[in-house]
């Protein structure tokens, strides 16, 4: 405390110590050195730091004139860093006399720091460790600079560390990765390979590396440089394996998927039967395939398949071949189900998870995934059951994240017409990522339930802070108000919306079902056409065409191919399914339709397709069977406009 007190600029006069107390000067003197050495970046990294994009304030330096910010200062070149009186042999610490002058110098920068100025505390530091030769102080300058985020003044004292301390390793793996941070790939080079070929496990200094180079100002010199140092590692048999999937993910950071992907499969060839190398392979498939979908979108042809399509398809074969040599890859296994659902093959995903299930019956994860598959095929006691299972396994384990099973048992208690009980699901979700979602959620509950106008209100309350989540907005009070049959109001507020957003896919489509609604068939063609324009891989909007055109009776070989790509793009969709053998009953093929609409239901068994089935049932003279069929419907969602029409059509009555 006695020398907070007593500080004074350097120019003053030296402070002598207290008469009698030279001993305890110097013991505490020594002291606060040790501290002010021991610094470390981890320490640094705590100390209040200026945005990058606003200079460092600095505190006048004890000099004559103040500082300039640290950010703002021009970085001395590395070799004038380096331009100082050559150090001890062997790298020996100076033997420098702590003078009260050294000591004030020392306190005033880590205050400096303390205060949030690291503009004066590293001037002082590079002034001191200079005229000392001390590198502790070269280190401590540098970590200064690293906290402040100001680089290139982090790699001049980086390159002073390392001139006073030329044995330090640390010193030299500090002054490299700067030199990269820097986009000075070419002076890091010779380093790193040095470095690496020298290290006793070249493997994890390339790993290291390679997290380094993932925040390289130029990515693609990055990923170049880390693939030129990795290169005699790549086919070496004790290192390949390895430095090919360091070098994927390398790729995959520099947005280069196409190396990404070769690299990976390197792996994959050196190991065949490694897990880690396949699941790396497949992932960077598919990734691949979703980034060039966009640039590639409107060039694919119109009966052809998107690159993500292509990609997954790839991803899928290299999994199954895998499963068939590896029954017992559970994470394999996890991940090939999971492609099977992006890419719409429900029925073999279901498969997947039950075996899962089967050889890991206590892990919970497949339960939520069959619950989910049962929700999306509406087969809503079946999707309770496993849902209230997962429930119960996890119960004890306060690390999951429970909002999701909140959300699909609210949904599955809709489904079933408990309304209330589906209220109550939705309050329970709290966490930030679902709560939006849930409110939404809401909002069409309280519309099922007839209170359509609060449930607007739900909707116009949420927050929507940008343009995105303000047309998510609109979409769904349009949903809530087509599902409300107000089809002009909904049609008003979507068109209203898109004429500001013309190429919005969401609203294109939304908007082009409220058209067909109003029986605006025109409106509805054009839309949906230039969202498939924009969309060529939209399933969905293929279906709702075809399917428009089928159940006017209009256009039916039209129908039939718009449909038949759909299902190219979604073999497993109950609703596309369906669109199928309504096609097919509209062309006079019973049989054929039969036969689509009973897998269908299978795959969805929603009262819209059960209508349709039972439609065909009743013409192929089964009426004992359709009848059954459609009351069952009935009983479960009586609130289907095609259900009901149905019934009546056909006078079938409770």
């Amino acid at each position: 405390m006695l020398f907070l007190l007593t500080l004074r600029r350097p120019g003053a006069a030296p402070m002598a110590p207290l008469p009698g107390a030279r001993a305890i000067h110097r013991r505490l003197t020594a002291t606060l050195v040790a501290l002010l050495l021991s610094g470390t970046v981890a320490a640094c990294c705590t100390t209040p730091a200026a945005p990058a994009a606003t200079p460092v304030s600095a505190a006048p330096a004890p000099a004559a004139a103040p500082t300039a910010p640290l950010a703002a200062q021009s970085a001395a070149p590395v070799a004038a860093a380096q331009a100082v009186p050559p150090m001890p042999a062997a790298d020996q610490l100076p033997d420098v006399d702590l003078s009260s002058d050294l000591l004030f110098r020392l306190i005033f920068a880590e205050i400096a720091v303390q205060r949030g100025e690291p503009g004066a505390a590293f001037t002082e530091l590079m002034t001191v460790a200079r005229q000392t030769h001390d590198p502790r102080l070269a280190r401590r300058a540098t970590e200064v600079a690293i906290g402040a985020r100001a680089l290139p003044q982090a790699l001049e004292a980086a390159g002073l560390w390392r001139s006073l301390a030329p044995s330090d390793g640390e010193a030299d793996q500090s002054y490299s990765s700067l030199l990269v941070a820097n986009g000075r790939y070419d002076q890091a080079r010779p380093l790193l390979e040095r470095q690496i070929s020298t290290a006793s496990n070249p493997i994890e200094i390339l790993d290291r590396l390679q997290r380094v180079l993932a925040h390289a100002p130029e990515p693609a010199q990055g990923f170049a440089l880390l693939e030129a140092v990795a290169k005699k590692y790549l086919d070496a048999p004790t290192t390949g394996f390895e430095a090919q999937l360091i070098v994927a993910r390398g790729a995959h950071a520099a947005g280069n998927s196409a190396a990404a992907v070769a690299h990976a499969r390197a792996a994959l060839a050196l190991r065949p039967d490694s897990e880690l190398a396949v699941i790396t392979v497949v992932q960077l498939l598919v990734e691949g395939g979703a980034r060039a979908t966009p640039n590639e979108a409107s060039a694919a042809p119109a009966n052809g398949k998107d690159p993500g399509a292509v990609a997954r398809a790839e991803a899928i074969a290299i999994v199954a071949r895998f499963l068939d040599a590896h029954p017992g890859a559970m994470e394999v296994r996890q991940v090939y189900a999971r492609l099977l659902v992006g890419d719409g093959h429900l029925d073999e995903a279901r498969q997947q998870f039950e075996e899962l299930l089967r050889q890991a019956p206590q892990n919970p994860d497949p339960l939520f995934a069959l619950g989910v598959l049962a929700l999306e095929a509406e087969r809503f006691a079946e999707a309770r059951g496993y849902f209230e299972r997962y429930l119960e396994a996890v119960e004890s384990s306060a690390d999951r994240d429970l909002d999701l099973v909140y959300m699909n048992m609210a949904r599955v208690a809709e489904g079933q017409r408990r309304f209330d009980e589906s209220l109550e699901w939705l309050r329970k979700v709290h966490g930030a990522d679902q709560l939006e979602a849930a409110r939404e959620r809401q909002a069409f509950v309280l519309g099922r339930m007839n209170r359509v106008d609060e449930g607007l209100q739900l909707l116009q309350q949420l927050p929507a802070s940008t343009a995105e989540e303000n047309t998510q907005r609109i979409l769904a009070q349009g949903q809530l108000l087509r599902d409300a049959h107000r089809y002009e109001e909904s049609f008003a507020l979507l068109d209203k919306a898109l004429q500001a957003n013309p190429d919005d896919t969401g609203l294109l489509y939304e908007s082009a079902m409220s058209a067909e609604r109003l029986d605006r068939i025109d409106v509805m063609e054009k839309r949906l056409r230039h969202l498939l324009q924009l969309r060529p891989d939209y399933a969905h909007a293929y279906n709702a065409l075809g399917y428009s055109l089928a159940d006017r009776n209009i256009r039916l070989q039209e129908a039939y191919q718009l449909i038949d790509h759909a299902l190219t793009l979604a073999p497993d969709d109950g609703f596309i399914v369906d669109s199928m053998g309504w096609v097919q009953y509209r062309m006079g093929n019973l049989s054929a339709a039969r036969e689509t609409l009973t897998r269908a239901f299978q795959l969805k068994a929603d009262p819209d397709v059960a209508a349709h089935l039972g439609e065909v049932l009743w013409a192929t003279g089964d009426h004992s069977g359709a009848r059954e069929l459609l009351l069952d419907a009935q009983k479960r969602d009586g609130d289907s406009d095609t259900l009901r029409d149905t019934l009546q059509r056909l006078k079938i009555q409770p």
